[in-house]
This record gives C-alpha cells, sequence and structure tokens, in this order.
C-alpha cells in the first residue's frame, strides 16, 4: 500500500473523528438577556434585550405579580429599565405593555413622547396583527408602525433615549372569525439608544 493511499485514510479517519466528536458534544443552551453594542470610544449607549414572552411568563426575566397581571422587568443601564406588564383575557395574554422606569420596580416611571389621544406604540396586542373581525392575518406594512397601524416594527421616543421594538416571531391563538386573538408565544427585540447624555449619567 502506498504512503500516498495511507495519507488519504488517516485524513478521512481524522475527519470522520471530528465529526462524530462535535455531534457527541453537549447543547450550548443560554439565554442572553441583554447585551451592549457600545465601543470603548462610544459616547452614547445602546443596548438591545431579547425578550421571549410565552404563556404569561417571561424568559430568564423576573416576574411579579401586578394585581391580576404579571409585571416583567430588566436592567438596561444604571437608572433605565424595561418593564413589560402581561394584559389577559379570557383565554389569555392578549398582549403586554412595554414600558420604562428609573427603577426596576417600576415606581418611577418615564413618560413617552406620545399624543395621549392616540393607541400607544408600547403596547404589543395579538389584535395588531389580525384584521378588525379577526377572520384573517394584517397585512404587515414596511418601516415604523404608526398608532393606526402599529405592525411589527414600532419606535418610541423618549427624553434621553429612543426604543425600538421589532417583533421577532408570534403564535397567535383563537385566530377565528369574531373570537378575541390571543399570544400563546411572543419574541422581540427591543433597542434602546440613548439620544443624549441624562443628568446623572
Amino acid at each position: 500500500m502506498s504512503t500516498k493511499v495511507l495519507w488519504r485514510i488517516l485524513v478521512g479517519l481524522v475527519l470522520v473523528w471530528a465529526f462524530c466528536g462535535r455531534a457527541l458534544a453537549e447543547d450550548d443552551n443560554r439565554m442572553i438577556g441583554k447585551f451592549d453594542h457600545n465601543g470603548p470610544h462610544d459616547a452614547l449607549s445602546t443596548a438591545s434585550v431579547y425578550l421571549v414572552l410565552k404563556d404569561g411568563k417571561a424568559e430568564g426575566l423576573p416576574g411579579l405579580a401586578s394585581g391580576d397581571e404579571t409585571r416583567f422587568y430588566a436592567k438596561v443601564w444604571d437608572g433605565l429599565y424595561l418593564q413589560v406588564t402581561t394584559e389577559t383575557g379570557d383565554n389569555g395574554v392578549e398582549g403586554y405593555m412595554l414600558s420604562f422606569s428609573k427603577d426596576e420596580d417600576g415606581q418611577s416611571p418615564l413618560q413617552p413622547k406620545e399624543n395621549a389621544d392616540e393607541p400607544t406604540l408600547r403596547e404589543l396586542a395579538a389584535g395588531d396583527f389580525r384584521t378588525d373581525d379577526n377572520f384573517s392575518p394584517r397585512p404587515l406594512k414596511p418601516g415604523p408602525g404608526t398608532p393606526e397601524d402599529r405592525g411589527v416594527l414600532r419606535i418610541i421616543h423618549y427624553p434621553g433615549f429612543d426604543a425600538e421594538v421589532r417583533v421577532l416571531e408570534f403564535n397567535i391563538g383563537d385566530a377565528e372569525l369574531k373570537k378575541k386573538p390571543y399570544f400563546k408565544s411572543i419574541s422581540c427585540l427591543v433597542t434602546i439608544r440613548e439620544t443624549g447624555k441624562s443628568k446623572g449619567r
């Protein structure tokens, strides 16, 4: 047997061993709750929170009872917390309200720059993605949503920062005519971009 043939067999065995070793390796299961986008010289902060909301729970986030609802929170940076509160209907969670506060308890809420007479972009409602009679899916428009058609991308302005909410995936139950839709699950990415240094930061 020539050296060239032996060499090929040896290389083949090494490749098979490497492939089997990878297949037998343990799974890598991690929850990435928050990640920063900042470089060492960035003057303004940017952070993202990945939310997976399912069955009235938020993966990786602490949940506290708030009356009949549940409130989840995540620290964005010092003095800024994302708050997510369930909005429960007869059959499940019909929506989630997103807000921000200066503390994890939500006792010092921050007010967005929104028109109080219009629907808020902070609410992720199952009905946002269905027609008014819940007969069929609502067509998704490109670009940021508006109070009249909130869609999968919302940009909410706050004093000192902007919050971008990008819905990535959802599963809606009771998607039938005249029924009240609810979320079985929804995942979204909330990106917070500082627009100016606030006092104390």
